[in-house]
């Protein structure tokens, strides 16, 4: 999985916003987007339960971009699924285990034993 280390911002004070939509660059970005040039060996690095996913992501940005004349939302969606895809190639056992504890907080609403807060991270964190 990458780290938070593995992101670059060249501008400290870029807000949470802008980040959560994709503009902030990862260090892994040009070797993932050289690894997985086109959205077929995206979909094939994934697992398989991430595939379906993959493809609505994928069909609402060519839908978008029919519609607006512009690919902004498609290379952003191909931005993050060559994330994802680097990251399932990398350790795809660490990334099943992540999305099982995912789901299972999900389904319960009970956090993982050792979890902690928004807030609790936050003041952890300084901020």
């Amino acid at each position: 999985m990458a780290s938070p280390a593995h992101y670059s911002n060249s501008d400290p004070h870029q807000s949470a916003e802008s980040m959560a939509q994709g503009h902030t660059e990862w260090a892994g970005d040009e070797e993932a987007a050289a690894r997985f040039g086109s959205p077929a060996s995206i979909r094939a690095a994934l697992l398989s339960e991430q595939v379906a996913e993959f493809d609505a992501a994928y069909d609402a940005a060519l839908t978008a971009a029919r519609q607006t004349l512009s690919l902004d939302q498609l290379h952003q969606v191909l931005r993050v699924w060559r994330r994802v895809a680097w990251q399932t190639e990398t350790d795809a056992n660490a990334l099943r285990e992540m999305a099982d504890a995912t789901a299972e907080v999900r389904r319960t609403g009970t956090p993982r034993d050792g979890s902690v807060s928004w807030q609790e991270l936050k003041a952890e964190l300084g901020i």
